[in-house]
């Protein structure tokens, strides 16, 4: 069983992520709204993925972003920012374009997250399957 954790500070956010997130197979998704949290969910237990919804201004949730890639830099992130859907992979980030306030645009946000999120978690079955590699 894979973890998702789901960080926004926004309720309604955090509930829709969590139940798109959730219908994966073999997923289990945890949310928070708080950075301190998160941290302490991320201490506990390594989570195969953090998605984190930026798309509304809030101080602390950015600042969080940062100290999140400084403290576990290999971890894999889908962030979630006002027009585009950011996804690091624990080496290197792309960028998606998600535009638009309408249903529409939100529906293809959440295929975008859905498709990110299946490429992530296939990732990190390689990594967890592959065999080590090296001199004795």
């Amino acid at each position: 069983m894979m973890r998702i954790l789901v960080v926004s500070p926004h309720a309604a956010s955090r509930a829709l992520l969590s139940r798109f997130l959730d219908s994966e197979p073999d997923v289990e998704v945890s949310a928070t709204g708080e950075p301190d949290d998160a941290f302490a969910s991320i201490a506990e237990h390594t989570p195969a993925l953090v998605v984190v919804d930026l798309r509304r201004p809030d101080e602390d949730h950015p600042l969080f972003l940062g100290l999140l890639r400084k403290r576990h830099p290999s971890l894999p992130v889908i962030s979630l920012v006002p027009g585009r859907l950011r996804i690091f992979d624990g080496r290197s980030e792309r960028v998606r374009e998600a535009h638009g306030d309408t249903a529409e645009a939100l529906h293809h946000l959440m295929g975008s997250v859905l498709q990110a999120t299946r490429d992530l978690l296939a990732q990190h079955l390689l990594r967890m399957l592959r065999p080590p590699v090296g001199r004795a």
